[in-house]
Order: C-alpha cells, then structure tokens, then sequence
C-alpha cells in the first residue's frame, strides 16, 4: 500500500488518541510481552549509576517498573500531557515528566547516556528526521534503544472522514534489520546489536502468561527456541551508539 502515507497533524492526532486509548491497563497477554521486552532493554544495555534516561513516547509509564531500582533520571516524554500526568501519580520516585515530540526535543545537546524509542519509530512518517534528532541529545558513545515491529504486515482501513486508506494502528513503516539499520546509519548513528523477541505463537499458546514467573534468561532461551521452530517475531530490537 502507499508508504508515503503522512499526518496532516500529528500533534492533534496523538493527543487525541490519548484521551481515546488507555495505555495504563492492557490485556494480561499484552503485559507479559511488553514486560519481557523492557527486560530486553535492561539486559542489553547495563544502566549505571546517575545515568539520565529519556524514553521518547512513554505510553503508560511501563518502563517505572524496570527503571525504579536504580539511581538514574528518567525523563518520560510524550505529546499527550494527559498521560504524562498520570505516569507521574502512579510514580513515587523522582521522575520528570516532559511534554515534546521526537522531531524538537527540547533538550540541549549531549544531555543523555540512554534514549529508549520504544514501539515509536513505525509512528513517524519521518523516522530519520527523529533518529537525527535523537543523535543530537546523545552524548558522546551513549546508546539508544529502538524496538519496532518486526517485518509487520500493515493492514490499512478505509476512514470514514476522507474516505482513505489509513494504516492499522497508525503503523506507517513495517521494518526489518536491513530496513532499520539504513535510518540508523542515515541518522550517523553506529549499529551495535539485535535482537528478537516476543515469539508471536507462544504468546498464543499463552507460554509468556503460564511461564510470567521466569527468569529472564530461562525465558528467553525459550523464546529464541520458539523462534527457532515457528520464526514469527513480535519485536525487532537494536542497540546503536553515538
């Protein structure tokens, strides 16, 4: 279908999507699989004392659960204030919320040892100009995070408002390694790592709800089992440096 599918104003969009969808309660299958994926990201990348943290797009503040034990900062930003403001009164710890968008963060240069861009990037109908962007509030030899869908199949509906196809979920891009490492590369941005996660047909088989209890790398030694005999993956991950 058309890739060059763009928001006439994706501001208006995202907030209104947030004051329609709730992105604080999700169905107990969904919650495993965000879960392990956000233990992807704390087992790729080793978090250090006071490092500061952005997580562009924080949705429902999943990453608190994670990122709490530790000694850093973490900046949640996302359009919606909405869910900004709800992140912070679920939260005890010494969080900032900030409202912003991925193309004018309102940051200085070299502000950051970690971004997390996570399920974000197939979003932007502009996924170079972010990551750009990005690279700028990095410091020197810091990481990014990205997670994206991987090799998505992106189903489009007819909108009832202008009589177009719209993609499902809002999803604009469907990535691959090859396909997310030429952003990363265009944004002067160094590939380090991937990763796959999240194998669709256990999740069916209810394997990540029976097995929640798991340590993460039992887990994951299953999931890449899984993916091994049935390759269908819910997440692509990548670790890039500056």
């Amino acid at each position: 279908m058309n890739s060059k599918l763009k928001y006439t104003d994706y501001i208006a969009h995202y907030k209104t999507d947030a004051e329609l969808n709730d992105y604080f309660t999700t169905d107990k299958f969904e919650e495993q699989t965000i879960r392990r994926r956000y233990q992807e990201f704390c087992h790729l990348y080793r978090i250090k004392k006071n490092d500061r943290i952005l997580e562009i797009g924080s949705g429902g503040g999943q990453a608190l659960e994670f990122l709490g034990k530790y000694d850093i900062t973490y900046l949640p930003l996302d359009i919606s204030l909405k869910n900004l403001k709800r992140i912070k009164e679920l939260s005890s710890l010494k969080i900032f919320p900030t409202a912003g968008d991925a193309y004018q963060l309102p940051f200085t240069d070299s502000s950051f040892d970690l971004v997390i861009l996570s399920e974000v990037l197939e979003h932007l109908d502009n996924p170079a100009q972010a990551l750009k962007e990005i690279k700028r509030i990095l410091k020197k030899d810091s990481v990014l995070i990205v997670s994206v869908p991987y090799k998505e199949k992106i189903k489009y509906q007819i909108c009832i408002h202008c009589n177009k196809p719209t993609p499902t979920n809002a999803h604009l891009h469907s990535f691959d390694e090859v396909k997310l490492k030429h952003f990363i590369e265009e944004a002067g941005l160094i590939p380090v790592k991937y990763s796959l996660a999240c194998n669709k047909a256990a999740n069916r088989l209810h394997f990540n709800l029976l097995c929640k209890k798991l340590p993460f790398v039992l887990w994951k030694l299953f999931d890449r089992l899984f993916n091994l005999i049935i390759p269908k993956v819910s997440y692509l991950i990548l670790i890039a440096k500056k």
